[in-house]
């Protein structure tokens, strides 16, 4: 939309001209819905922890993190391998040896690769926020939210665009989004409803309705509230942020969704099977739809103007290629290898 404009207006790029269009609004709306995803995943993954460790147990065996870690530490290298092989076929792309370990320490091979790192920190750091999420939650959620929303304030000049003190940079620069601090709350949120679930769950549900009230309240004030910081920053377009009332949304969003978890949802089982898919999805998606767009921008240009039918195509296939792939796998001689490749 503004990057690569011009392969489909006569305009030079970067060109912002259709920011405030029906298409810039319908995927600001699309933006800000999947606000809750990278929330509820660090959530359903302290749930898993809490649950793997069990209610007799002090805290969870490090046998458990091991084989977890394992199994997320070698898809994302394997992953990472190709999208540098890739950039070095496709684009000529050589780095110093430094470089690529830099970037796989960091997640930086893709965009979307920071969360595996963020996730493994989490799982490391789960023998020890057990305890705690049995016997001082209330503490626990406090320290964890207070040091989350601490490191979210942190990025608020940078987003209105404010000279930032010196003294203040430091802090800034440390706090990139695939440390732990920066989402640490969903994490530890997710242990501490592993072990008290019986009461969130009589809590939520006694006011669900204030809750998805609250999450479609929350999700409308989101798109008003980075529409205005654009105009306050006096920027024309600005990279999407984690900001206060999206942790509102987001923890209004898994509450409410446990609130009405007894209600059928359509295609549920097949919903089910995907999720038991979604790390293999997402490490794959990433960077399969920047090769499809790639495609798209030189086979078929005129289609990146038309929204409303190159977003479904990448929906379509960024999600149905990784599917067909796993499940040809799953029936292949290769089936032995697919946790290696998929997790």
């Amino acid at each position: 939309m503004f990057v690569w404009a011009d392969r489909y207006l006569p305009v030079t790029s970067p060109n912002f001209d259709q920011v405030g269009s029906a298409a810039y609004y319908g995927i600001r709306l699309i933006e800000q819905l999947i606000v809750v995803s990278i929330p509820a995943f660090l959530f359903v993954s302290g749930f898993f922890v809490a649950f793997a460790t069990g209610r007799t147990h002090k805290t969870v065996g490090w046998n458990i993190i091991g084989a977890r870690v394992k199994s997320l530490l070698i898809p994302y290298l394997l992953w990472s391998f190709l999208v540098f092989a890739a950039g070095f076929v496709l684009d000529g792309r050589r780095l110093p040896p430094l470089a690529y370990v830099q970037l796989l320490l960091t997640g930086g091979a893709n965009p979307a690769y920071y969360y595996i790192i963020l996730l493994i920190q989490f799982y490391l750091l789960s023998p020890f926020l057990i305890p705690l999420a049995k016997n001082h939650w209330v503490s626990l959620l406090a320290v964890s939210l207070v040091l989350q929303l601490t490191v979210q304030l942190l990025q608020y000049p940078v987003i209105l665009g404010l000279d930032i003190p010196v003294w203040l940079q430091p802090f800034v620069d440390r706090f990139p989004k695939w440390f732990f601090p920066v989402r640490i709350f969903w994490f530890s949120l997710g242990i501490v409803a592993g072990f008290h679930l019986k009461g969130l769950k009589a809590w939520v549900i006694r006011y669900r309705w204030h809750l998805l009230i609250l999450t479609i309240a929350t999700y409308v004030l989101g798109v008003i509230e980075w529409e205005m910081y654009i105009k306050w920053s006096g920027h024309t377009a600005m990279t999407h942020r984690e900001t206060l009332i999206d942790n509102v949304y987001s923890l209004a969003f898994l509450f409410a969704f446990i609130g009405f978890s007894n209600i059928d949802i359509p295609a549920s089982k097949q919903l089910s099977q995907w999720g038991s898919k979604s790390f293999g999805i997402y490490i794959s998606h990433a960077p399969l739809m920047g090769y499809i767009a790639r495609g798209v921008y030189h086979l078929a240009p005129w289609l990146l103007g038309v929204q409303i039918l190159f977003l479904p195509l990448m929906v379509v296939l960024g999600l149905g290629i990784p599917l067909a792939v796993m499940a040809l796998m799953e029936k292949s001689v290769a089936k032995k290898y697919y946790q290696y490749v998929f997790g």
